[in-house]
């Protein structure tokens, strides 16, 4: 059995969350995730790990696993948890409807977008929501095993695996959201494309992230211009933002901003590098060929690829064009081993 620290690091880095993130999913301080991953505090309360155990969304037997590495006894959680308290920025319009979708009787929800874009945040929200408001029970499936469903209940399932279509037709009263890179295929899936932020909602979610490591900052009319091309630079990505923010304590935002237009990846993590590239790998051949010429400017043909494309949240329109994101197109012209497209462009991308 590891040691409870040990434990919670693998199952962070498992999630794809950063510290920061985990203590705002699990609604505790960062110094709290800091001591019990280092091994400072090593007997937590029953009430911590329970927090932990939703903030990470772990399934029963996951959570069990954590709960004996505490020092606590095993039990069956029938309701998991709700969305963090803290507010969601930027995707009110999107939570509310989602939420409609599935009260309105929508059985399959595939939430797409690029990674980083905050899909987890907006599952997260609305599982709140239908929880507090409507009583509904709601499951976190990290896997591709069945899960236990009380079939007398408004339930909402939240994976990001593929589900069993069994589950559907099984449980009449059951919902399911979908967090993914790219729809699922399944019968009956309505598809939900999630887009990057707007700018005032980006630059909100930057100066955020941005007070956590300096505390005195604030928007003016000085860094106002530099605020606005960072967040363009990162195309609004919520990931990427609070990546960013970190190299506040070492940049002003101007000095940021040139750093960035050199290489938008340079200051952002190795997961969301590594992300993208997953991204990029859901592509079939017909669709990264035209991702490759719309990276190099040259045009696209097939609209079906293009529909692909944006629905993974790899492309955006603005006005009567489409423009590959800033991120995803220096994903792409990364180098990379591998066979390679014209430009340069990796057929193959790192899993």
């Amino acid at each position: 059995m590891k040691e409870f620290g040990e434990l919670l690091r693998t199952h962070r880095i498992h999630a794809g969350l950063t510290q920061q993130q985990l203590a705002d999913f699990a609604m505790l301080s960062v110094r709290a995730i800091r001591d019990l991953e280092c091994g400072r505090t090593r007997s937590p309360r029953a009430e911590t790990v329970r927090l932990l155990a939703d903030g990470l969304r772990l399934d029963d037997s996951s959570r069990a696993d954590l709960q004996q590495a505490g020092g606590r006894p095993a039990r069956k959680v029938s309701v998991a948890p709700p969305a963090p308290s803290s507010a969601i920025v930027g995707r009110e319009v999107e939570a509310a409807a989602l939420t409609d979708l599935l009260v309105e009787g929508t059985r399959l929800v595939a939430v797409t977008g690029v990674s980083g874009v905050g899909k987890t945040r907006l599952a997260l929200e609305v599982a709140g929501e239908l929880h507090f408001r409507l009583g509904w029970s709601v499951l976190w499936l990290p896997s591709a095993r069945m899960p236990s469903i009380d079939a007398g209940a408004d339930t909402l399932l939240v994976t990001d695996h593929v589900p069993d279509p069994r589950l559907l037709e099984l449980h009449p009263r059951l919902r399911i959201v979908v967090t993914a890179l790219a729809p699922t295929g399944l019968p009956g899936e309505h598809v939900f494309p999630l887009a990057p932020l707007a700018d005032d909602a980006a630059v909100q979610l930057l100066v955020t992230h941005v007070r956590r490591v300096r505390p005195g900052f604030r928007p003016e009319p000085a860094n106002h211009a530099a605020l606005i091309g960072l967040v363009h630079e990162l195309d609004g990505l919520p990931s990427a933002l609070e990546f960013a923010a970190g190299w506040f304590m070492v940049y002003s935002p101007q000095h940021l901003l040139e750093r960035l237009r050199s290489n938008p990846l340079d200051p952002t993590s190795a997961h969301l590098r590594d992300s993208l590239r997953r991204s990029l790998s859901t592509l079939d051949p017909d669709e990264r060929a035209v991702l490759a010429r719309m990276v190099d400017r040259i045009g696209w043909e097939s609209e079906d690829a293009v529909h692909a494309l944006s629905v993974r949240g790899l492309v955006r329109r603005t006005g009567p064009r489409y423009e590959v994101l800033n991120l995803v197109r220096a994903a792409v012209l990364e180098p990379v081993s591998g066979p390679q497209l014209a430009g340069g462009v990796a057929l193959t991308w790192p899993c």
